[in-house]
């Protein structure tokens, strides 16, 4: 990006990697031009990034917006650029809820991550807080000294891999968005901080006999799970219990997605076979627009299943396969349906650590067996790098591998 001989006045090129105008770098990705003058009634500097890449245009556009701020048109803005910390993560939580000045930059998350994201961050600024007074420090003030401590403190409260890298991606994610959506002209202290390593689990799948078991002990064993600092018991006991935990293992889908399937969720495909048709929660809510909708065929196992439920009188109805009173909000029923497998699998004397999530592992790991690579696109994960990592039983083999076991050498 080249400025001609006799350039506008005030026309700059700016790159957001070095920060700077006029720079004669080579960051061509990161280059735009820059509208830059005095306004003369205040008498401080404005400027701002031009959205055109043609000169000619960025001309026309950085004349119109001196013209509507020197008319007193152009909105006023607050200075972020003297913004400290508590008004930074202000600022940080407003654009996690939509909440923002910049009408195309409006992020979608849900509320749920927006909590978390903020809670690290005020963890971190509590942490500032104990050297610094923070109204007074901004962004750009923290140094390697204020990390170090943070991050000593982090091991301590946070010793779980996992989690503590969670927190340092968090408090990265503020930094970035202080630096690429209110263009402060800092540094993100976060950015090489050094990551815990995961140990990838040994994604333990449960057997046909535990399984059963587990199923069992619904019926036969005690229901009343004590967990109640008060000594207060929860009864972990539905009729429908038996039922849903047979649907995780045999649709594979994730909490949510299970729990609120329908009757009419269920839909004849063009050969016969019948799927269950169910909306992609998480990629949803990751901002995604346009989410195709997941697809799970039905099989001979869990059409047994449907048929035990009553699918020949329910077809069709708008009504949830479990609960279909609506006796529990979603929120309560996920809870206490994953309580529950807890509670029943130590019922039934398994000590092995399953949890509700496993039977979507065995799900997922027996799809595999049967369609190797494309069981993601069943799964709907982008690779089959995040299945192998935390879903599927490497002791599993799929129909390629078995082939391999056939083979004798010389013979």
């Amino acid at each position: 990006m080249k400025l001609p001989t006799n350039s506008h006045s005030g026309i700059k090129i700016y790159c957001k990697k070095c920060r700077q105008n006029n720079t004669g770098c080579r960051h061509n990705d990161h280059q735009v031009f820059r509208m830059c003058f005095i306004d003369r009634v205040t008498g401080k500097h404005r400027s701002k990034l031009l959205k055109s890449k043609v000169y000619a245009d960025a001309v026309v556009e950085g004349i119109e917006f001196r013209r509507r701020i020197e008319n007193g048109v152009e909105e006023t803005v607050p200075d972020r650029l003297k913004m400290n910390i508590a008004e930074a993560l202000v600022y940080f939580d407003q654009y996690l809820r939509g909440d923002t000045q910049y009408a195309h930059l409006k992020k979608e998350v849900s509320n749920k991550h927006r909590k978390e994201l903020i809670k690290y961050c005020t963890l971190f600024g509590k942490s500032l807080k104990r050297n610094h007074n923070l109204k007074k420090m901004k962004p750009g003030d923290v140094k390697n000294n204020d990390v170090s401590i943070f991050y000593q403190e982090l091991e301590i409260k946070y010793p779980q891999p996992k989690t503590f890298n969670k927190v340092l991606s968090s408090i990265t994610s503020f930094y970035k968005f202080l630096i690429e959506i209110e263009e402060l002209d800092i540094k993100n202290p976060f950015k090489n901080c050094i990551r815990k390593q995961v140990i990838n689990g040994d994604n333990l799948i449960l057997t046909k006999d535990e399984f059963e078991r587990i199923i069992a002990a619904v019926e036969s064993k005690s229901s009343m799970q004590c967990t109640r600092s008060n000594g207060r018991k929860d009864n972990m006991y539905e009729p429908w219990m038996v039922n849903v935990f047979k649907l995780f293992l045999l649709v594979g889908g994730r909490r949510e997605e299970v729990l609120t399937l329908k009757w009419d969720d269920i839909i004849e495909g063009n050969n016969g076979v019948l799927f269950f048709r169910f909306r992609n929660l998480k990629v949803e809510r990751l901002g995604s627009k346009n989410v195709s909708k997941k697809f799970s065929p039905i099989n001979d196992d869990l059409m047994k299943l449907l048929v035990e439920m009553g699918y020949d009188q329910m077809k069709g109805k708008n009504v949830k396969l479990i609960d279909p009173e609506n006796t529990y909000t979603i929120n309560t029923i996920m809870e206490k349906v994953s309580r529950a497998f807890t509670h029943f699998r130590q019922a039934a004397g398994i000590e092995t650590p399953f949890t509700l999530k496993h039977l979507r592992k065995t799900y997922l790991t027996w799809v595999y067996y049967t369609m190797g690579s494309d069981t993601r696109l069943l799964s709907s994960h982008t690779s089959m790098k995040v299945l192998e990592n935390h879903y599927i039983n490497p002791l599993i083999l799929n129909v390629e591998e078995e082939k391999l076991m056939k083979i004798k050498i010389f013979g």
